[in-house]
């Protein structure tokens, strides 16, 4: 008989450390100060003021989660000059973007930049675009963890502000 087993349910009884905390540390800290916070205030207060510190809690939570998942991120951008004679780079994201490689594949063009920093851009000049042209673009963070995209431009694709994209990649917004 194996001490491990406790009934149907030994599985869920005996956790392995390295699996369950699956979350960062600040995250899971912050949620258990705040649960403790909300039950002391539901039995010593009211349970309207332990309902609003849990509103707040959640929403304090939400805010760390949104800070650890655009962290780090750089989000490289291309697009066709205004007067279609070149292609302009520009690195949205929030972090460096590093070893950047620009490849125009009907054209046979191919561009490196060393460092593209936060909101710059640097534009390269091609031949007039008259049609449907490929870019690859392969960059890493600061982290060396290695980005790919590869983008469809045709001459009328201009840098346009979305005003309802983030302003940073977040929850892996494409």
């Amino acid at each position: 008989m194996c001490s491990n087993h406790i009934g149907p349910i030994s599985h869920l009884l005996i956790s392995n450390p390295v699996s369950v905390h699956t979350m960062k540390r600040d995250l899971v800290i912050l949620l258990v100060l705040g649960l403790f916070a909300c039950v002391a205030l539901y039995v010593l207060v009211d349970i309207y003021v332990s309902l609003i510190a849990a509103v707040l809690v959640i929403a304090l939570a939400m805010s760390v989660f949104i800070m650890q998942d655009s962290a780090m991120k750089p989000n490289v951008m291309v697009f066709v000059e205004e007067n279609t004679k070149g292609i302009r780079v520009r690195n949205r994201g929030n972090a460096r973007a590093l070893s950047v490689s620009v490849s125009v594949e009907p054209l046979g063009l191919s561009f490196t930049i060393p460092v593209l920093e936060e909101d710059a851009v640097t534009t390269f000049p091609t031949p007039p675009i008259t049609d449907r042209i490929r870019v690859t673009v392969s960059y890493k963070n600061e982290a060396e963890v290695p980005f790919s995209k590869t983008v469809t431009l045709m001459p009328h694709d201009i840098e346009d502000e979305d005003l309802l994209k983030p302003t940073f990649p977040l929850f892996g917004w494409k």
